[in-house]
């Protein structure tokens, strides 16, 4: 070949060479262009990486129980933050290796990994493999949408550029996996540790963790409850994965594979135990922190709340209500059906789809067959499984005749009586092993009660109603009732702080108030009975605060004159309306809630000091920092202190009982009459309206308080230590029915309750305050005692104050005119 043709050759060599330089090259400046137009455009208008900087993400607001088990949460997505630093490194690791291995190398977008992931899915037809970066997945998820379009792609890639140059791959990782919805209503890696498995992330095992990791690609389709199947291939990819990268064995990844997946539901909140009370919790959460805070802030609340006595006055309400509803004998069916056809079943279940399990737990069943002689035939509608109800289920059921009195008609004595063919009724389920089926019946009465420690104001049990399914209406601290008599012990303090001693004397005779209507201003006359329809002469204190004698308390109230009751009464934090500062509040005819009235019977036996009533005790925010804590609510010992230079109380063995004063409060009652105040209501317990609950064998102080026509029944009581009360009623106020007295539907709640709130304390007394001396005194004239007397107390008297003669001659007071007194 001639030298002239090779420099031809190399010339048109070089020719081509140039051109495609020239080609490349403006190809370069267009596409850099074009990059930088897209650029431009898309660049303007985006969020800023502020949010990101000062991330805070909504946080499950938790409460707590007083011995920290979970009392209830509160959120809009449920998250529990993890530090990066407290994230377990093989999670870490193996969200990488299935999501985004070369995340600690590329600058926020993988080039490589996008162009393989379009030529795999031009091959498929279809999505088969994503491109997205962890970067890129924050971005997406904090500041863009989720709608897929070429402009948010784009978007999302500039901003990952951002992000990288701004955060450490450490901080980004740490906010995709608190940010990343993982199923199951779980947001991070935190609430998926604590719902998948109810472990600390830290505790989770590598197949634990490789399950975890496998779940933001598609946490419903690889859900290992409803999916275990696909979850498991899944995990097992995860494994391979982290083998062949290295950063396991395959001996470990084959190891996990072989572990089960040690699903284990957490436990349950104790929500159910205490909802009125949690619901209060929640209301005041919000009231004094806000919307945000409670279901977004991660607040920790510490309540004052003791799980074991809240159970025991749930079941004390619950077995109270069905005992005083039962008294009163069966309503009827809850539908009856005119043939046993399916269609006919059919059509009522249609029309009430809610009735197969009441808000009790009763099953709702269909009476197929009702013989006399023979146990009814009844099919469960939840299942359509029959059962049988003998005639022990429905003796209780004599049926109620018409009238407020809630008579009871004839006794049962065949099934037929009560069932008949085409019922629907309610089924108990049997108590106990080889138990029977019984008829049921919903309560139609309500109930409240409160308790708490009388030295520090914790609220250890709070019930707002029979069922909060049914209301959530809290009765304990919105509904305000009349207390009746429970009131008579705040007006004999009044008088004991006066002049009075407890064996002073006052005529329980008729005594006729005029008075003036103030709707129609026509001149009234009001006479004022007893329970008893009876009256009984001239009665000492104690004996009129033990049978409840109303003209004893209507007398007392008259000669200390309302202008001096009604402040006295205000220290108790129990404000008497200015339209009611007459006589009637003798009577408790003033509505408190049974939370105002138990927290005001705290200052007896706490020895004079009005505590604040405490629910939440501490609350922490996201960070752990305690932002409140109550002076009365975080401390269960303090409030405690020897007792010194203070007469003993001794028990039947003539041993000292131990005693405590309360530390907490401000100081309302003098010692002295606060424990007058108390030895009387021993008196209630010991001699009185409150006779059944000597049966807890421990010193006891209380009263019961009934209203007009039976409409409320109250028993408040207390213990050195504890301080409860028990409101029964119907919330339109129709009376509760024939004898459902304080004593009779109050009474026997409030002893469950303290029999559980007492059981393993040790047997205390109320400590005997300077100032004070006891005599052993006539339990009925409160006279000096006899030789060889029988029915006798230990009075307790102030300085100066003595037994009364052993010939008693007259009462304290004289009203002269009685028929001529009005009182406008």
């Amino acid at each position: 070949m001639s030298r002239k043709l090779k420099d031809r050759k190399i010339k048109k060599k070089r020719g081509w060479f140039f051109r495609l330089t020239v080609v490349f090259i403006t190809l370069f400046f267009i596409g850099t262009g074009v990059v930088w137009k897209v650029y431009q455009q898309y660049s303007q208008d985006l969020p800023t990486l502020d949010d990101l900087a000062h991330y805070k993400p909504s946080l499950v607001t938790r409460v707590f129980a007083r011995d920290y088990q979970l009392l209830g949460e509160f959120y809009i997505q449920r998250r529990q933050f993890v530090p990066f630093e407290e994230i377990p490194k093989q999670l870490v690791l193996a969200l990488l290796a299935i999501e985004d291995w070369k995340f600690y190398k590329h600058p926020g977008i993988d080039l490589v990994g996008m162009f393989r992931a379009a030529i795999a899915n031009v091959r498929a037809g279809r999505k088969v493999q994503g491109a997205s970066t962890i970067t890129q997945q924050v971005a997406r998820t904090f500041l863009l949408t989720g709608i897929k379009t070429w402009e948010r792609k784009i978007k999302e890639i500039i901003l990952s550029l951002r992000i990288e140059q701004r955060f450490s791959k450490d901080e980004i990782i740490e906010l995709y996996l608190n940010q990343v919805l993982l199923g199951a209503g779980a947001y991070g890696i935190g609430a998926a540790s604590r719902i998948y498995f109810n472990k600390d992330v830290s505790e989770l095992t590598l197949g634990q963790m490789a399950l975890v990791a496998g779940l933001p690609q598609a946490p419903n389709r690889y859900n290992p409850w409803r999916k275990p199947e696909r979850a498991k291939k899944r995990q097992i990819k995860v494994l391979n994965r982290m083998a062949t990268v290295g950063v396991i064995t395959h001996a470990q990844a084959e190891a996990a594979k072989k572990e089960p997946f040690g699903l284990a539901r957490p436990p349950k909140p104790l929500e159910q135990i205490a909802p009125h009370f949690l619901e209060h919790v929640r209301r005041t959460i919000r009231s004094e922190w806000g919307y945000d805070q409670l279901y977004q802030g991660g607040l920790d609340v510490y309540t004052t709340l003791d799980p074991d006595l809240q159970r025991a006055a749930q079941k004390a309400i619950r077995d109270g209500l069905l005992a005083l509803d039962r008294r009163h004998g069966y309503r009827g069916p809850v539908a009856h059906l005119d043939d046993l056809k399916a269609e006919s079943l059919g059509a009522w279940l249609t029309a009430n789809p809610e009735k197969l399990v009441s808000t009790s737990g009763y099953l709702y069943g269909l009476v197929l067959e009702a013989v006399e002689g023979q146990p009814a035939q009844v099919q469960i509608l939840e299942d359509n499984r029959v059962v049988e109800i003998p005639l022990d289920g429905v003796k209780w059921a004599r049926p109620r005749l018409e009238g407020n009195d809630k008579n009871l008609g004839a006794k049962i004595k065949a099934i037929t009586d009560v069932l008949a063919p085409g019922d629907i009724i309610l089924v108990e389920l049997p108590r106990k092993e080889n138990d029977i089926y019984r008829l049921g019946q919903e309560p139609e009465a309500e109930a409240a009660m409160v308790s708490l420690d009388p030295h520090t104001g914790q609220i250890l049990a709070m019930v707002g109603g029979y069922n909060f399914a049914n209301s959530e209406f809290n009765r304990a601290t919105q509904s305000k009732r009349q207390p009746g008599s429970a009131f008579k012990p705040f007006l004999y303090a009044a008088g004991l702080d006066q002049k009075y001693s407890p064996v002073d004397k006052i005529d329980d005779s008729p005594l006729p108030i005029k008075y003036r209507d103030p709707d129609t201003g026509e001149l009234k006359v009001w006479r004022a009975e007893n329970y008893e329809k009876r009256f009984y002469g001239p009665t000492t204190l104690r004996t009129g605060l033990a049978h409840s004698r109303n003209l004893v308390t209507i007398r007392l109230v008259k000669d200390l004159g309302i202008s001096k009751v009604v402040p006295f009464l205000e220290k108790f934090d129990l404000p008497i309306p200015k339209a009611r500062q007459d006589l009637s509040l003798s009577l408790g005819s003033i509505g408190f809630t049974p939370l105002e009235m138990t927290s005001a019977y705290a200052v007896f036996a706490n020895g004079g000091k009005l505590v604040e009533p405490v629910y939440i005790a501490r609350v922490q925010d996201r960070f752990g920092r305690t932002v409140h804590r109550h002076k009365g609510g975080d401390c269960l010992l303090c409030h405690q202190e020897p007792i010194s230079n203070v007469d003993k109380n001794l028990d039947e063995n003539g041993e000292e009982i131990p005693q405590t004063v309360s530390l907490f409060g401000s100081r309302v009652l003098e010692p002295t009459t606060a424990y007058q105040a108390t030895n009387l209501l021993k008196g209630v317990i010991q001699h009185g309206t409150g006779r059944r609950a000597k049966k807890l064998n421990r010193p006891l102080a209380g009263k019961t308080g009934t209203t007009n026509d039976l409409r409320d029944a109250w028993f408040m009581g207390f213990s050195p230590s504890l301080v409860t009360g028990v409101w029964v009623g119907m919330d339109d106020s129709t009376p509760l029915g024939r004898r459902e007295t304080g004593a009779t539907a109050a009474l026997p709640i409030w002893i469950d309750v303290m029999r559980a709130g007492l059981k393993d304390r040790p047997v205390t007394d109320f400590p005997v305050p300077e100032g004070i001396h006891l005599e052993a005194v006539n339990y009925e004239t409160g006279a000096a005692l006899a030789p060889g007397e029988k029915h006798w107390t230990m009075e307790a008297f102030k300085e100066g104050q003595r037994p009364n003669p052993s010939k008693e001659k007259g009462v304290v007071e004289d009203i002269q005119n009685l028929e001529d007194d009005l009182y406008e």
